[in-house]
């Protein structure tokens, strides 16, 4: 079994060894740094498109909370 990890979690070299700890069977992958990046940077910027357009970008069911919300703060220039 193969897992990708990706964004910007695949950074920290504590949660990749304490995942392939947990899961000795599985062959645990990391794509090149400008892939993961490139990744975050894409998700982050949907997430604050969401904000923006007044929509849910936090959901309860990920995160453990009671409701969805959406998250973040709209700096515009003065």
């Amino acid at each position: 079994k193969k897992l990708l990890v990706s964004g910007g979690g695949a950074f920290n070299t504590f949660l990749i060894e304490e995942i392939k700890r947990s899961l000795p069977q599985w062959q645990i992958e990391l794509p090149s740094d400008t892939i993961i990046n490139f990744k975050e940077a894409l998700i982050f910027g949907f997430l604050g498109i969401k904000k923006l357009l007044g929509q849910v970008n936090v959901l309860s069911s990920v995160t453990g909370g009671l409701h969805d919300t959406s998250s973040g703060v709209i700096h515009l220039p003065e």
